[in-house]
C-alpha cells in the first residue's frame, strides 16, 4: 500500500473564504487549480459496482479492506479527452490508487475487447498504467461490473509549500446521476445535486499526522471528521433502497461469472 492517509470533512460553504485564506501561507494552487479559468476544475467519475452493489453495501457497513472502480475524467469537454481507469484501494485509514491512462475515444472499444499496447499509454498521473489496466480488467470481468453512478463535482486543490506530499481539496457542488453511459462522463444533463449548502475538505498526507496548523485549522470551526463517501452520496439519490438493484444494474449479473473468471484469468496472464 502506498500508505497514503485522506481526512475528510463536511464544511457548510460560508466558511470557504475564511478557511481558503486560513490556508494561504502553507499551501499553494496546483498546476490544474491555476490554469482553471475560475479557479476550479471539474472532475468526473463513473464508478461501477457488482450486479448486487458490493462496492456500496462494503462502504455503508465499514468494511476494513475494500476497492471502489472507476473511470475518471476531468473538465467539460469531452474532445481529445484522456480518462483513466482506476482502482482506489482502502486498507483501513490506508488509500493507494492504481491508474491506467487512455483516450475517451478508445474506451468502448477498449473495454469491449481489451487491448493494452494498442490503447494504453503511460502519463505522469499513470506511471504504471499497462500493469494497472490489467488489475482494472481482472476485476472487470471476475465482478461483472457495471456501471453504478456518475459523481461530478468541481474542485480547488492545493499542496503544501514546505510538504509537496501534503494535498488539500475543496470538493464542491457534489451532484450524480444513476446507471449512466460512457457517453454521460461529460454532460451535466441528467445530473441531480447531492448538497448545496456544503462542501467537503479533504486533507491527504503521508504522515500519521496532520501539520500542527491543520490540526489548529479544524479545531478553530470545530470541523468533524467523517466517513465521507461522494459515490454512496450520489447512489443514495434514491431513497428506496431495496428497488436500487432493478433501477441501476438491470441486466445479467452473476449468470455470466463463469466465462468473466476465465476472461479475468486471461487477462493476468
Amino acid at each position: 500500500m502506498g500508505g497514503r492517509i485522506e481526512y475528510k470533512y463536511l464544511v457548510p460553504v460560508e466558511l470557504m473564504e475564511k478557511i481558503r485564506a486560513d490556508i494561504q501561507p502553507y499551501l499553494a494552487p496546483d498546476p490544474f487549480t491555476e490554469a482553471a479559468t475560475k479557479g476550479e476544475y471539474s472532475v468526473r467519475s463513473i464508478y461501477y459496482d457488482t450486479p448486487y452493489l458490493d462496492c456500496y453495501h462494503e462502504k455503508d457497513a465499514g468494511v476494513d479492506e475494500r476497492n471502489k472502480y472507476r473511470i475518471r475524467g476531468y473538465g467539460t469537454d469531452p474532445s481529445n479527452s484522456i480518462v483513466f481507469l482506476e482502482i482506489k484501494k482502502r486498507l483501513g485509514p490506508a488509500i493507494d490508487k492504481h491508474r491506467a491512462s487512455l483516450k475517451l475515444s478508445d474506451l468502448p472499444e477498449f473495454l469491449a475487447s481489451p487491448d493494452i499496447p494498442k490503447h494504453i499509454f503511460k502519463t505522469p498521473g499513470a506511471p504504471r498504467a499497462p500493469e494497472d489496466a490489467r488489475r482494472f480488467l481482472y476485476h472487470y470481468y471476475r465482478l461483472c461490473l457495471q456501471p453504478a453512478v456518475l459523481v461530478v463535482y468541481n474542485r480547488e486543490a492545493f499542496f503544501g509549500k514546505y510538504d509537496t506530499s501534503l494535498r488539500v481539496t475543496f470538493d464542491k457542488a457534489i451532484r450524480g446521476q444513476l446507471a449512466p453511459q460512457l457517453s454521460d462522463l461529460h454532460s451535466e444533463r441528467c445530473l441531480t445535486p447531492v448538497m448545496k449548502d456544503h462542501f467537503v475538505l479533504e486533507l491527504k498526507f503521508f504522515h500519521r499526522s496532520l501539520p500542527q496548523w491543520a490540526s489548529e485549522l479544524i479545531g478553530r470551526y470545530n470541523l468533524p471528521r467523517m466517513a465521507l463517501s461522494k459515490f454512496v452520496l450520489c447512489l443514495d439519490l434514491v431513497p428506496q433502497r431495496a428497488h436500487i438493484r432493478s433501477r441501476v444494474l438491470p441486466a445479467p449479473g452473476y449468470d455470466q461469472a463463469p466465462q468473466a473468471s476465465e476472461q479475468a484469468s486471461e487477462v493476468l496472464g
